[in-house]
């Protein structure tokens, strides 16, 4: 299975030594926040290609949510459509606990969910009466939202977070919370916009961007169509000439041949490098150890007998020789395909990023670099006498945004599609070092087959 991938292959070498390599375990950016006079840049026109407004549906409902307590909890459902608001809003009351829960949603796709990019829920402590929090869904996923609350001073607070983890904390807005309670959510981002990088929030609209994420999500699709059909075989990569072969010994595989997880990251990216040359990507170069620039001495001394960094050099190389296809007259060094910088995330050399963070992180990419899918090499504790960190299993990651704006991730692993949720369950305690690679809209999935005799 892809997610135990870990079996020790028995070497064909005296002594029968075993190596354990990287496959072992198995908010735009039509906004540019330049540097301008303060109150020179207005978001109304932007915010509302992100987050749908229903401020005048708010407003429209202020003395019934300020009211008496009894006839806010007795409140029927409705639904609000203004010439503000683009689409209809339903308004409906829940109760739980000490609080009143006053819900503006938005509709998506057809029906009213409490999720959807622009949704306010007002929460009004029914022991005193006050209003002591708003959250605001910033996209049509749970995971993405803002929190509003009072200050002592009467004026307003915001916590952010993405992907479920708090990315600012505290940050003050220059509104009082009653005005926040039924302004547009443009106005605090106004309000903001000196403290949060409202840019690196959300994609861009522009048609380069759309173009590069259509690329990304067509990669995805054309994978999924024959993955299931790919074979599975410890240590199998396809050659230059197509034939699969074990990565070690480059020896003919017989009986079941197949890919690991490094063969199958290879093959990916041979559905690009193929579509620019004669052939597929050699083996050979792709082994390579860059021994000066990672490693100490305790892995070093177990290069032969454990290969600690086959995953980390194994997709270095691989996207660097995208790189040197793309740009042939450049030199390249091995770590320039790497993603070593991460908004809210501290990167770590040679080892990578917390899988744990990875959704954040992917989203962030997402936004930033459009068009670019991702090879991950996680590193992890593994084996005895002594333990080491290792780079044990490699992936492939497709983040994009869909035509209908939300953000897909799609992973791929071992001839498997999986998931960041399954990747967290097995690995998240551990790390995930990236390195990008761009996508093409040339890319074809290999054909499988050994070639040798024909």
């Amino acid at each position: 299975m892809y997610a135990s991938a870990t079996a020790a292959r028995t070497r064909r070498s005296a002594g029968a030594v075993y190596a354990v390599r990287a496959c072992v375990y198995c908010l735009a950016a039509l906004l540019i926040l330049q540097a301008a006079p303060a109150g020179a840049f207005q978001f109304s026109n932007w915010a509302q290609t992100q987050i749908p407004d229903n401020a005048s549906a708010r407003r429209s409902l202020h003395s019934l949510l300020t009211g008496e307590r009894s006839q806010a909890r007795a409140a029927a459902a409705r639904v609000i459509q203004s010439r503000e608001q683009r689409n209809p809003v339903r308004f409906w009351v829940e109760e739980w606990g000490d609080s009143l829960y006053f819900v503006f949603a938005h509709q998506r796709d057809g029906s009213f969910e409490i999720d959807s990019a622009g949704t306010y829920v007002l929460r009004r402590n029914v022991s005193s009466g006050e209003f002591d929090q708003i959250k605001v869904f910033l996209r049509d996923d749970p995971h993405y939202f803002a929190r509003l609350f009072p200050a002592p001073d009467g004026m307003t607070q915001l916590d952010l977070y993405l992907a479920d983890t708090r990315v600012y904390h505290r940050v003050t807005v220059g509104m009082r919370f009653e005005r926040v309670m039924t302004a547009p959510f443009s106005e605090l981002m106004e309000n903001t916009r000196r403290t949060i990088a409202w840019s690196d929030l959300f994609p861009g609209k522009a048609e380069r961007d759309v173009r590069a994420y259509r690329m990304v999500e067509s990669m995805t699709r054309r994978i999924r169509d024959v993955i299931r059909q790919l074979p599975d075989a410890e240590d199998g990569a396809m050659d230059a000439d197509g034939n699969l072969v074990f990565i070690e010994s480059l020896v003919l595989q017989d009986q079941k041949p197949g890919f690991n997880c490094s063969g199958f990251a290879k093959w990916v990216v041979d559905g690009i490098y193929r579509q620019h040359t004669d052939s597929f990507l050699p083996i050979e170069p792709l082994k390579s150890k860059h021994l000066d620039h990672r490693g100490h001495r305790f892995s070093l001394a177990r290069e032969h007998d454990r290969d600690p960094y086959f995953g980390l050099d194994w997709s270095r190389n691989l996207a660097i020789e995208i790189k040197r296809l793309r740009h042939p007259l450049r030199e390249w060094a091995h770590t320039d395909a790497d993603v070593r910088s991460v908004r809210f995330s501290r990167y770590t050399e040679n080892v990578g990023y917390p899988v744990r963070e990875l959704e954040r992180i992917l989203y962030l990419l997402a936004v930033q670099e459009p068009g670019w899918f991702y090879i991950g090499s996680v590193n992890r504790e593994f084996g005895e006498a002594p333990v080491l960190r290792q780079h044990v299993h490699v992936v492939v990651l497709f983040p994009y945004f869909a035509e209908n704006g939300r953000f897909e991730i799609t992973v791929m692993e071992r001839n498997v599609e999986s998931s960041v949720a399954s990747l967290r369950r097995r690995y998240g305690d551990d790390y995930i070092h990236l390195v990008r690679v761009q996508a093409d809209e040339a890319f074809e999935p290999p054909v499988i087959g050994n070639r040798r005799g024909e």
